[in-house]
């Protein structure tokens, strides 16, 4: 025992050997499985690494975790970070700065270089994809005979048109070693036998690699080569594989892809319905035109019947005569209106009837002078401005009463639109450590620290889990 050597605390010891793994190791990269996965309400997470013969002790802290792929017991992870020992208890551990599904890096990769040298070689070119027929008669599906997605196209194609028959199943392995391989024989054999109109080829969600038969090579040149339009179904809407690319058209779903190859049969439907309705009106007007027609031509023949004609000659006659007896009798009263004029005239004319009608004239005008009395008009005028005062002072308080009640109804809405009076029923308006009001929960993590007003203070609370709204996995 060397005593010249300078007495350290445990601590001190910890922090010196945690000093010389930073210094002497840097970032490390390292792989294995997850086991003993711990999440705390302060967002940190606590988990071992393993392999077959060692493990280490993991911490992902909160502020990094927001930005690690989704993980779980079991999972195989590519983490990044710094190696070091934790020095309350001398614990040799990672602190985890970057981690991602295992072989997720090296999948990415492969499937850029693979895009980008089949976009150079134009198998994604819109020019070269083949359209689909009109109307599908005949449909291929190259899936799993046992998975999910078969029932799914089945069902949909029930629903839509149940008449689209025959449907040919090709089943192939969709996920493993030998997918790529009988996908591209399936697509080669629907090629020889031109038994289908249309292919689809589907499958479920899944990670990268459980797709990466989809972004094979060889499948992408099989469906490339194919003499039969094929139709893409594969994962979710937000799952592109190379085979998307190439297809002749990228459902975003199975389903999706199913209702894309299958006519629409209540569109059908209301189509003939509407063809029949039309069909039906034209035969009516039709109908009816040539009703028409012949009634107007039995019209013509009956008019120019000879009887018709003698009928006609008769009531003109008759007409003719009575019209000259109208005239005759006309014209003798006109004469005997001449003469009654005649004898007024030469009556008025006499000095006894002008005398008689100066007296009439004289008369009237007393009678006029009598009715024009100032005091009755004045009173009558007075009347008229009374009823006038009262119509407007009546008009007057029907205004106001309006305004009051345009400014009661004005208040009442302005007292319901007050957020406050949302908080005073038992709401609460939540925001983030920013400031920031918090409207969707795929916004916070757990361990996030959110903020509740109330009617009557705030509350500092701690997101213990969110439930986004999101798509149901297939």
């Amino acid at each position: 025992m060397n005593d010249s050597a300078a007495v350290l605390t445990v601590a001190q010891l910890n922090q010196c050997a945690d000093g010389l793994l930073r210094d002497g190791l840097g970032s490390v990269r390292v792989e294995g499985e997850v086991s003993n996965l711990r999440r705390y309400p302060s967002g940190h997470q606590y988990f071992s690494l393993k392999d077959e013969n060692a493990s280490v002790n993991c911490v992902l802290f909160r502020g990094n975790a927001r930005r690690a792929a989704p993980f779980a017991d079991g999972d195989a992870v590519q983490v990044g970070g710094r190696a070091g020992i934790y020095p309350a208890r001398g614990q040799f551990q990672i602190v985890v700065e970057r981690l991602e599904p295992a072989g997720e890096g090296r999948l990415l990769a492969a499937f850029q270089r693979l895009k980008k040298q089949l976009e150079a070689e134009g198998l994604f070119d819109p020019a070269r994809k083949r359209p689909l027929p009109a109307r599908t008669h005949r449909l291929g599906v190259i899936t799993s005979a046992q998975g999910d997605v078969r029932h799914d196209i089945e069902r949909t194609l029930a629903r839509r048109f149940p008449l689209l028959l025959p449907v040919t199943l090709y089943p192939v392995a969709v996920q493993g070693a030998a997918a790529a391989e009988q996908i591209v024989a399936a697509l080669q054999r629907a090629g020889e036998e031109r038994a289908v109109d249309v292919l689809l080829l589907a499958r479920g969600g899944g990670s990268l690699e459980d797709l990466q038969a989809f972004n094979e090579e060889s499948v992408a040149r099989a469906i490339a080569d194919c003499p039969i339009p094929v139709v893409t179904g594969v994962g979710h809407e937000s799952d592109v594989t190379i085979a998307d690319f190439v297809a002749d058209l990228r459902a975003s779903t199975p389903t999706a892809a199913a209702e894309a190859v299958s006519p629409d049969g209540p569109a059908l439907r209301q189509q003939l319905n509407q063809l029949r309705a039309r069909l039906e009106q034209r035969l009516a007007r039709r109908i009816h035109e040539d009703r028409a027609r012949l009634e107007g031509l039995a019209g013509r023949l009956q008019r120019r019947h000879p009887r018709q004609i003698l009928e006609r000659n008769l009531q003109r006659l008759d007409e003719q005569r009575e019209r000259l007896q109208r005239a005759g009798r006309l014209r003798l009263e006109r004469a005997e209106q001449r003469l009654q004029r005649a004898r007024l005239r030469l009556a008025g004319a006499s000095p006894g009837a002008r005398l008689n009608h100066a007296r009439l004239r004289l008369d009237h005008r007393r009678q006029r002078l009598q009715q024009v009395r100032p005091d009755r008009d004045l009173a009558t005028r007075r009347e008229r401005l009374h009823r006038l005062d009262q119509r407007l002072r009546s008009a007057a308080q029907r205004q106001l009463d309006a305004r009051r009640r345009q400014f009661e109804a004005s208040r009442r809405q302005l007292h319901s639109l007050d957020p406050t009076a949302v908080l005073r029923r038992g709401y609460a308006i939540l925001s983030t450590e920013d400031g920031g009001l918090l409207r969707d929960a795929a916004d916070v993590n757990r361990g996030d620290a959110v903020s509740a007003r109330l009617a009557s203070g705030h509350v500092d609370l701690t997101v213990v889990r969110s439930h986004p709204a999101t798509e149901e996995p297939q």
